[in-house]
């Protein structure tokens, strides 16, 4: 007979059906858990994937050395937030490079850029100022310029200076006059410091330069506006001007290839009387932010250049649709407040640049530069044109003679106050029997004369001129050249400046006996040189140069009377 449980135990549930059903409920969990998990992984990598879905684009930016480090510091901020533009991920990558350089390689078309020296061609351009852009050709930029940062041009001076400066309210068109003359700043109350001795750095990074020579340019024109054009420059107050800027009182170079930072360090190492340089422009910042000691800063009266900074979208077939965005929004975020904080720390002045500043375009900027560079120098010289019949034959849109005649008369408004100058034209029996005619006697170039200056006689003569019949130059070259030797004028270069396109007609006199007459009568005590300038093919070469060879003159030979060169010589020869 079997056993029975006793009737008050409990009956045992067994675990086993627990632990498979938690094991199948926890692994439910886990797989549900990780198909979520993977299912998010993979919607962020397929979100990832469609922001950059065009993948990695790099911006290029180009910017002037002075603003390098805060806009490189920005490009970093910028690429850490992660843009996008256009599905592409974004990165800012900047290159530092003097404006001049940029403004000049943009200017020959982007087929000519050099890589190698100027590195990749830029989205986004950040110049010094805008006149660097001002005059690019057409369809160069996208959009207009903003600025992010300005500075305004300044001088920087040894203390003593700048308080003198500033207590005879010195203003930019004072300044060539402070430098050429001796004991400019003596009259300023600086006892034995002589005159301002500017120095005036061109090379990297000293842009300031010719913002500063356009501002002394613009305040001597005595014309209305404020964009200064290259033609402007060519007048004889801005000619004037520069050549008295080009050397200090010492008579050494004002112009030098030296960088702003190496000058200020020049300035700074000799603050007294006796220093090679008085005063460097320079933008206000970068003299605040200079580790030089000693030197303050002037703003001389008048309409003073700024450093506006201009962001330049650029324009062409290296450019497109995403790149110009991307570098309109970084732009937008260097403008951000909390951004722009970064150059007021440097010394910037942030907010929009005022419209009312000096504006020069890069062919201005070069022509005030080369003007200091070439200084004009006061001369005698008595012009001897050709107005025989050849003259009359047509290059370009004007005959010879016309395109003499406007090239001649560029170079009459143009020669400083202190030329001398004078107009003689020659053909055959204009004079009764004499082949030339003294229209315009030489002499100083201001001195008053019946109807006008001597300046306005010439331009008024030449304008007159037209052509006659044939050629007589040797006799007319004697005449021309024994008036100079008559009425030297000591202490400055006395020339007859020949202006002809064909050969002597006038057989009365011979080549020989016009040679061996100019050695006869040549006054090493009072030289004239015959500076020749033969238009076209001329068959009497060769005794052009033998009589500018013997008077130490020169001979140059110029293809036609239309273009650049026929110009461009006759300013060399009485520039």
């Amino acid at each position: 007979m079997g056993e029975h449980r006793t009737a008050g135990g409990i009956r045992g549930i067994s675990k086993g059906p627990f632990i498979v059903v938690g094991t199948i409920v926890v692994v439910v969990l886990a797989a549900f858990g990780w198909f979520q998990l993977r299912d998010r992984i993979s919607e962020q990598g397929v979100q990832a994937a469609e922001a950059c879905v065009e993948g990695a684009v790099t911006v290029p930016v180009t910017v002037d050395p002075d603003i390098a480090s805060q806009i490189s510091e920005l490009a970093l901020r910028y690429s850490k937030t992660g843009p996008v533009v256009r599905d592409h991920c974004v990165t800012v990558e900047v290159a530092t490079q003097n404006s001049a350089a940029i403004t000049g390689a943009l200017a020959t078309g982007a087929a000519n850029w050099d890589k190698s020296t100027l590195g990749p061609l830029p989205a986004l351009w950040i110049p010094q100022s805008s006149d660097a852009v001002s005059g690019l050709p057409a369809g160069t930029v996208d959009g207009t310029p903003r600025s992010v940062a300005g500075s305004p041009i300044v001088l920087a001076a040894p203390s003593a200076v700048t308080a003198a400066l500033s207590g005879a309210g010195i203003g930019w068109a004072d300044l060539p006059r402070l430098q050429q003359t001796p004991d400019g700043l003596d009259e300023l109350g600086l006892t034995g410091w002589g005159g301002l001795r500017l120095r005036l750095p061109l090379g990297t990074s000293s842009d300031s330069t010719p913002a500063a020579l356009a501002a002394v340019a613009t305040a001597v024109s005595g014309t209305p506006g404020r964009e200064l054009t290259p033609e402007q420059v060519r007048s004889a107050p801005i000619v004037a001007a520069m050549s008295a800027l080009s050397t200090s009182d010492l008579g050494t170079a004002a112009s030098s290839t030296d960088s702003t930072d190496a000058e200020l360090a020049g300035l700074s190492s000799d603050l007294g009387s006796s220093g090679a340089v008085h005063a460097v422009p320079v933008t206000e910042q970068q003299m605040t932010s200079s580790e030089q000691t000693g030197i303050t800063a002037y703003s001389p009266t008048g309409s003073a250049p700024t450093a506006d900074h201009p962001a330049v979208i650029l324009a062409g077939p290296w450019m497109d649709e995403t790149l110009s965005r991307a570098a309109a929004q970084f732009v937008e975020f260097v403008r951000q407040p909390e951004n722009s904080q970064l150059f007021a720390d440097a010394g910037f002045d942030v907010g929009e640049a005022s419209t009312d500043q000096l504006s020069a375009s890069y062919e201005t900027r070069q022509a005030l530069i080369a003007a200091v560079q070439d200084p004009a120098t006061a001369r005698r010289a008595t012009t001897l044109v050709d107005v025989s019949r050849s003259m009359d034959t047509t290059e370009g849109s004007r005959t010879r003679l016309g395109n003499t005649v406007a090239a001649l008369t560029q170079q009459f408004e143009s020669v400083i106050d202190s030329t001398d100058i004078g107009l003689w034209i020659y053909s055959k029996d204009l004079d009764g029997t004499r082949a030339f005619r003294e229209l315009v006697p030489t002499g100083p170039v201001e001195e008053q004369l019946p109807g006008g200056t001597r300046r306005q006689q010439v331009i008024t003569a030449a304008s007159g001129l037209r052509p006659e019949s044939a050629t007589s130059t040797y006799e007319s070259v004697m005449a021309a050249f024994v008036d100079a030797q008559d009425n030297f004028a000591p202490g400055k270069p006395n020339s007859v400046v020949l202006v002809t396109d064909g050969p002597n007609d006038d057989t009365s006199v011979s080549k020989e006996r016009l040679l061996t007459a100019l050695s006869s009568i040549n006054d090493p005590a009072r030289p004239v040189a015959i500076d020749v300038v033969s238009i076209g093919t001329n068959s009497d070469a060769t005794t052009l140069q033998s009589m500018s060879e013997i008077t130490g003159g020169s001979f140059a030979t110029v293809p036609s009377s239309d273009g650049p060169e026929l110009p461009d010589l006759l300013r060399k020869l009485l520039y």
